[in-house]
């Protein structure tokens, strides 16, 4: 296993304690949008949109090389 694969396992390990550990139902207010739900989803939903853009943000970057 190289550095990257251990950085990344352990910050899944920790997001998923953390989420673990917030399991509280959460209010979101958006602009006209109320929306009620529990927070673990809100924290899980939030770490997979920033992956998935710096997963994109990154492969366009080796497109351009």
């Amino acid at each position: 296993m190289n550095t990257k694969s251990i950085i990344a396992i352990i910050l899944i390990l920790l997001v998923v304690i953390f989420t673990i550990q917030n399991t509280e139902v959460v209010t979101i207010k958006f602009l006209t949008f109320k929306l009620s739900m529990s927070r673990v989803l809100v924290i899980l939903s939030c770490f997979l949109i920033g992956l998935v853009s710096g997963m994109l943000l990154s492969y366009r970057r080796s497109l351009k090389k």
